[in-house]
């Protein structure tokens, strides 16, 4: 099996978690569609890197609300982040524009779809959002100095931050791992946050982009307050009295379709 379908089913079985609280280890082989081989093999991938823990036939989440690596990021809400990323994309014009962008499962999707572009300066932190970019060689695209983050895949600290305090962007588009009418949008790391913050505040227009499971929760390093942030994209799976809690702030609120698509289930193809 490919490691993406293994962060895929991976990814399942946390979205269960996350609704549960703890799993029968007997019942995922059918929920998954494989055998108890392949599940005790993910199973002690999960324990080793300190996902969950296992006793007694069960598992439980062991970091449940933590940052995630960005392998399993990549396979969680494949199609929403895919939609949500054409969409995002589609509100920067046709013109040259210096545009800033984050790192982020998401911004990978933002990234593949202004790959086309041959009018965009793009300046980036995120390691994978800069290797996205660069697939047809035709945006320019400047990558920030500073410290990698190998959980993230993306750099923060002074060079960083002085790398982007150094221009003035069009567009800002950056990522959350949590937005709240009221808390605003928050990071799980305050460096990823001080960065993202830095980006919106050197921009004209200042776009989050962040699926439906972003939306209600509150990490703990805010970035700016919803108030900041022109406009939000996210995908129909949206809490809609969030949704509606957001524009009635101020915030222009974007969702796209994207169908239901059971845990477990086929994955979608991006």
């Amino acid at each position: 099996m490919s490691d993406r379908r293994r962060d895929e089913r991976i990814s399942a079985i946390l979205a269960l978690l996350s609704r549960r609280g703890e799993l029968q280890v007997r019942f995922l082989p059918g929920t998954l569609g494989v055998s108890g081989a392949t599940v005790r093999r993910d199973l002690a991938v999960m324990e080793g890197t300190g996902l969950v823990r296992r006793s007694y036939g069960k598992i439980t989440a062991a970091r449940r609300g933590a940052e995630l690596p960005v392998s399993l990021r990549n396979a969680q809400n494949t199609e929403a982040k895919r939609r949500i990323g054409a969409l995002a994309s589609s509100l920067i014009p046709c013109r040259p524009l210096v545009v800033a962008l984050s790192g982020g499962s998401t911004l990978g999707f933002v990234a593949r779809s202004l790959a086309a572009r041959s009018d965009l300066t793009v300046v980036t932190n995120g390691l994978d959002t800069a290797t996205s970019l660069m697939e047809r060689q035709l945006v320019q695209v400047v990558v920030t100095g500073g410290t990698a983050r190998s959980l993230s895949r993306d750099l923060v600290g002074k060079g960083a931050e002085k790398s982007l305090r150094s221009y003035r962007f069009d567009f800002a588009i950056v990522g959350a791992d949590g937005v709240s009418p009221e808390a605003g949008v928050t990071r799980h790391s305050a460096r990823g946050a001080e960065i993202d913050r830095i980006m919106l505040g050197q921009a004209e227009r200042r776009i989050v982009v962040a699926d439906s499971t972003k939306l209600g929760q509150v990490r703990q390093a805010k970035v700016v307050d919803t108030g900041s942030v022109h406009t939000l994209v996210t995908d129909s799976h949206a809490n809609a009295a969030i949704v509606a809690a957001l524009r009635g702030a101020g915030v222009t609120t974007t969702t796209v379709f994207v169908p239901t698509r059971p845990v477990g289930g086929p994955p979608w193809t991006p």
